[in-house]
């Protein structure tokens, strides 16, 4: 067979060509490497929660009212609650972790907690009946040393009266001091208020004075036959109104815990005598202060124990003197003064007569 040289060589430079495309379609074609992006890993951080100071066991109702609400605040919001006994300061490891609030409730440590609220203003403090503290834009001041003193004298002296059967009522009192003057004279306002024709015995006892002091104060007392008697706290005042109370005299307490703290909450000497006293509720204004709080509000002033907040009641009654009417009758006194319908007549910093 004879063969075309054009078109031989026309193949020849053909297959060439295909085996040249071939050879180049294997080989790799260069590509820059893959660069590696680092992200940084964040540290590792603990989940939101509140650190709790107090004691194991608050002997004051209102400071286990007070822890009660701070746990029922953490189980709303969803936070971890740590509670710790308190010892000498707030410990440095909680705030190295930045709780979210720290509690102080009746600890003692008044002054190590302002102290620490200062140094870490980024953490939110509350302190529930704490003595030596000052607000901060940081620390949130409940109660202690905050409390209408006014209106706590006036609903004892309306106590003392309500139901008072031979118009003698008894005072012991504290002299030369602001707030002996603010009991007596606020304790004076709420005996007339209730009772206008009721007579006074008024005892007014060195701040120093003792327990032999209040008890010969109330020996006099029951001379004048008073039927019923209130005196400010303290060693002398409380010497007193025991002794008063175990004689068969009716008393009514210008401090919360009366009955428990002085009559054994029923098995003390005298404590059927026991008329009732005042209480204090913490836990409703944390309720309502710590989500405010806690969203940025700032209260620049102490929140004192008040009729206007709802934080200063009556306790239950622990014995049946005030009748079911006379009961209704000392709620509306207090629902007058709370709104401003009736007003004390007693500065309540000074107190001076108005």
């Amino acid at each position: 067979m004879r063969i075309d040289p054009q078109k031989f060589l026309f193949m020849a430079a053909l297959a060439a060509t295909l085996a040249a495309c071939s050879k180049a379609g294997s080989s790799a074609v260069p590509t820059s490497a893959p660069t590696a992006t680092l992200t940084a890993i964040p540290s590792p951080t603990s989940a939101p929660f509140v650190l709790l100071m107090a004691p194991d066991s608050p002997k004051p109702e209102s400071q286990q009212l007070a822890v009660k609400a701070v746990e029922s605040f953490c189980t709303q919001k969803g936070l971890a609650l740590k509670r710790i006994t308190p010892g000498n300061a707030v410990p440095g490891d909680y705030l190295q972790d930045a709780p979210s609030l720290i509690a102080a409730i009746g600890t003692g440590l008044g002054q190590a907690v302002y102290a620490a609220a200062q140094a870490h203003p980024e953490i939110r403090f509350v302190a529930v009946e704490e003595s030596g503290v000052q607000p901060l834009p940081n620390l949130l001041l409940i109660g202690g040393e905050n409390v209408r003193l006014d209106q706590v004298a006036f609903l004892a002296g309306a106590l003392a009266t309500v139901e008072n059967r031979n118009e003698y009522v008894g005072w012991i009192g504290q002299s030369g001091t602001v707030s002996g003057t603010i009991y007596r004279n606020s304790f004076v306002h709420g005996v007339r208020y209730t009772c206008p024709r009721c007579r006074l015995f008024d005892f007014e006892l060195d701040p120093s004075a003792d327990t032999a002091a209040g008890v010969a104060a109330a020996g006099q007392l029951r001379s004048d036959y008073v039927d019923t008697a209130s005196a400010v706290p303290g060693t002398a005042g409380d010497a007193a109104l025991i002794d008063l109370a175990k004689h068969g005299i009716r008393v009514a307490g210008t401090q919360p815990d009366f009955y428990l703290s002085l009559f054994g909450g029923g098995s003390g000497d005298g404590s059927k005598y026991v008329l009732g006293s005042p209480a204090y509720r913490p836990d409703l204004l944390l309720a309502d202060l710590l989500p405010r709080y806690l969203g940025g509000e700032k209260f620049t002033d102490a929140v004192a124990y008040s009729l206007e907040n709802h934080s200063l009641e009556y306790a239950s009654f622990p014995n049946d003197w005030i009748s079911s009417g006379r009961q209704v009758y000392l709620q509306q006194v207090i629902s007058d003064l709370a709104s401003g319908r009736l007003d004390i007549g007693v500065d309540p910093k000074t107190g001076a007569e108005t």
